[in-house]
């Protein structure tokens, strides 16, 4: 594969509600796609096949260079959602994977104007950088395989309708109101890349550079398709959920310096990185000695693991043990790329601590049913039919006595446990004292992949340009079970909850008090958004902050759910605008 490391690919079979991916092998020459039908697979040009994803790289291409691209807008034009005056492509380009030198094929999509994208003076234009959250690790999985729902579709799987909750605490505007068409008819180009499938779960430095170089992609293809009209810089704004929300953070702290290490070989727009938003973003996996305002157990990974989270509805078939299931993603995908060549020596931007003993599964995962629960899980996707699939492969794990997915120093089993019982697991305190080297490279690896303040890495530790600090904008509802955040019981929720209880939180106390706004002053423009939960009206959990964050109001009024005049919308155009003022603030979105 050119000069990438080769690595063994595990089977990646998971469906997304019965989508099946064509295998039409690419070419730089790509014909559209044709319209679907309930007989014909939908095409998944140029991505699939032998020079698709994971293909070999053609001569001469370096990481940020599109290979090909399909024009999805005629096939899907009348999908619900597809934003109206836009054109949307599935590109494929090159990426960085262990480290720089190792390039990889991976895929995403670009939306633009139908006129492509505005110059708002000097040449320069807007360029909105979706990182989405987590859909499974499987190519089949990602977001370009199923954009009318991950790319299009109603939040939180996709960026358009502004959306949150069902049933009768149902909220859903009007795909015209929508965050991507918005971005669309303000003349943005939105880039979004899938990351690369299979071994890069919040793998951080692997998000990032598939995001950087999407964008980059992206503007190789305003310049192929709109010539001179085309931008030749653009101010850039990076956004995401969940583990989106972790690739957001580090694409922001790693745009400077790896754009300007990397250079595509094809004429490409420069990237201005001016806003940086996440939202219940993944992070603090395991709490460090010496954070401030939290104790061994508040690490986002102690929390989890045996949380049974609902899906925004309070009835038992819709249960999930969140826990095993993402930590099937995490040892399955750290598994097979710990397996593979490691970065080099002299890497400027490797992907995890080379210098760690091999990731032995054995250390941290017990062979039954742990290991059959990774290898069955990490094939799944979360979303659609497939979240029933993973549900149902998880369930055992209600009883968490008989069954046991991870060692017994992290699993923490309490001796007087009964079923069903809610405990925490044991990261924080194992990995901070334990001598056994097979658990210690995994707790390099959680560390190495903290964005921010907090991790281990030697990359910059917040998003800036020219020792500039750009403004980042944290979010999270105050009842979120699975990115930890749940106000203690009995609160009114009118404060922000502490950082032993909030991950965003803990994210924000490390930004303030030492980039943000240490002791010597302000340096930059950090703030933190709270949702309160209120009943149906705020449900303010994992699956509704995008959707609550990202309207205008939390009524059901139409007027309400729009994303212009929303939380979001506000701090994007002051960052586009550059009217962000210095110094950090937290906050309560919807008092009471």
């Amino acid at each position: 594969m050119g000069n990438q490391a080769v690595r063994i690919r595990w089977s990646a079979l998971a469906l997304i509600g019965g989508l099946v991916l064509s295998t039409t092998a690419c070419s730089p020459t790509s014909t559209p796609v044709t319209s679907p039908t309930a007989s014909v697979a939908p095409d998944a040009t140029p991505c699939s096949g032998p020079n698709g994803v994971g293909g070999p790289v053609p001569a001469g291409l370096a990481a940020g260079d599109i290979v090909s691209s399909s024009d999805l807008t005629a096939a899907n034009s009348a999908s619900p959602g597809f934003p109206l005056g836009a054109s949307i492509w599935r590109i494929l380009y090159v990426t960085s994977g262990v480290d720089e030198t190792d390039l990889q094929l991976v895929c995403g999509t670009v939306s633009a104007p139908t006129a492509g994208p505005t110059d708002f003076g000097g040449g320069t234009g807007h360029l909105l950088n979706w990182t989405h959250g987590t859909v499974g690790i499987a190519e089949d999985c990602l977001p370009s395989s199923d954009p009318a729902t991950l790319l299009w579709g109603k939040m939180s799987n996709g960026i358009n309708t502004v959306a949150w909750a069902s049933g009768t605490g149902k909220h859903e505007g009007d795909p015209s109101g929508g965050l991507l068409q918005y971005a669309l008819n303000q003349g943005m180009m939105v880039t979004a890349a899938d990351y690369q499938p299979n071994d890069t779960y919040v793998v951080g430095m692997m998000e990032a550079s598939a995001s950087l170089d999407a964008a980059r992609a992206g503007t190789q293809l305003m310049n192929q398709l709109f010539a001179a009209a085309a931008p030749s810089a653009y101010d850039m704004f990076v956004w995401g959920h969940s583990q989106g929300g972790h690739a957001a953070l580090w694409t922001g702290q790693l745009a400077e310096t790896y754009l300007a290490a990397t250079t595509p070989s094809q004429p490409t727009a420069t990237l201005n990185l001016i806003g940086v938003a996440a939202l219940a973003p993944a992070g603090n996996f395991i709490t460090l000695p010496g954070q401030p305002d939290v104790a061994p157990g508040d690490g986002l990974a102690d929390w989890e693991t045996h949380q049974n989270i609902g899906l925004d509805v309070p009835i038992a078939s819709l249960q999930m043990q969140i826990g095993p299931a993402l930590f099937a993603y995490i040892f399955g995908s750290w598994s097979q790329l710990a397996a593979g060549a490691a970065p080099s020596a002299s890497a400027l931007f490797p992907a995890y601590p080379a210098t760690t003993a091999p990731l032995d599964l054995a250390a941290m995962v017990t062979a039954t049913p742990g290991t059959n629960t990774v290898s069955t899980v990490e094939n799944m996707c979360l979303v659609g039919a497939g979240m029933k699939e993973v549900q149902a492969a998880v369930s055992a794990y209600g009883d968490a006595k008989t069954n046991q997915m991870l060692v017994p120093s992290l699993w923490n089993l309490p001796t007087d446990y009964k079923k069903g019982q809610y405990f925490k697991a044991a990261f924080d305190t194992t990995c901070a004292t334990t001598s056994d080297t097979g658990i210690q490279a995994w707790c390099s690896w959680m560390t190495w992949n903290l964005p921010g303040p907090l991790g281990t890495n030697p990359f910059p530790k917040a998003p800036s340009v020219n020792g500039t600090l750009v403004p980042l904008f944290l979010a999270q509802g105050t009842d979120d079970t699975i990115v930890h955040c749940v106000s203690p019981q009995g609160s009114m929720m009118t404060s922000v909850p502490l950082a032993s209880d909030c991950t965003s939180r803990a994210i924000y106390d490390a930004y303030a008090a030492t980039e943000y706004c240490p002791a010597s002053g302000a340096q930059g423009h950090l703030e933190l958004n709270m949702v309160r939960k209120n009943g149906l009206q705020s449900p303010a959990s994992h699956f509704s902050i995008p959707g609550e964050i990202s309207a205008k109001g939390l009524t059901k009024s139409t007027s309400d759910l729009v994303f212009e005049g929303s939380p979001l919308q506000k701090f994007m155009t002051a960052a586009f605008a550059k009217t962000t003022t210095s110094g950090c603030s937290m906050g309560i979105v919807n008092p009471l």
